[in-house]
């Protein structure tokens, strides 16, 4: 009777010394790459992040400042909309409630942030003698870069610029706002800048 016998393979061996050494250096470069692959991935995904919240917080108070500018109005004949006007604050008068009354709103911005008040009339005709409010803050402007947020225009063509102390010339106004949101690679800033003419004055002055 003839036995018959399995010959053996050489990888029942197991693995060599120097297979394992080869290994255990190329595990750690695997390892890397994927830690640097996610991060990435999750770098990216904070700055998406960052830009959406920056756009979704500056559009959402460019909508409130934009309306109510569009809405400015003279609280006198020919003594304009404006109480205030500088590159950096801005005061106005607007009928914010539509009771009939108009408020005087104010803008500004301070190292950080962009920040509203609205101060209501103590009697409901002229002269309204408004009382001061609290500031309530619109959105983090804490990484723009220039110092004018607010220019103004008169009704010239071309619109040109117009010394703040004219206020009763101003009918448009330029606006220039970066919104900023922090993210894993720092912060994120997105610029916004628009011009809004305002309704009842842009049309009516010479």
């Amino acid at each position: 009777m003839h036995r018959f016998e399995t010959p053996g393979r050489d990888d029942d061996r197991g693995f060599s010394l120097i297979e394992l050494l080869i290994t255990a250096a190329i595990i750690p470069v695997i390892l890397g790459a994927a830690y640097l692959a996610f991060g990435t991935m999750s770098g990216n995904y904070s700055k998406v992040e960052a830009v959406s919240e920056a756009t979704g917080e500056a559009q959402t108070g460019l909508d409130t400042l934009v309306r109510e500018l569009r809405q400015a109005q003279e609280i006198k004949d020919g003594g304009g909309a404006f109480a205030t006007a500088t590159a950096t604050s801005c005061s106005f008068y607007c009928d914010v409630d539509r009771d009939g009354t108009p408020e005087r709103v104010t803008y500004y911005v301070d190292s950080t942030d962009l920040y509203r008040s609205v101060s209501e009339a103590s009697i409901a005709v002229y002269p309204y003698n408004f009382v001061d409010a609290p500031a309530v803050r619109v959105m983090n402007v804490g990484g723009m870069t220039s110092a004018v947020v607010f220019t103004y225009y008169d009704q010239s063509a071309p619109l040109t610029v117009v010394s703040t102390a004219n206020l009763n010339t101003i009918c448009s106004v330029g606006i220039h706002l970066s919104a900023t949101r922090p993210s894993q690679s720092g912060p994120i800033s997105v610029d916004f800048s628009t011009r809004v003419k305002i309704r009842a004055l842009f049309n009516s002055l010479s």
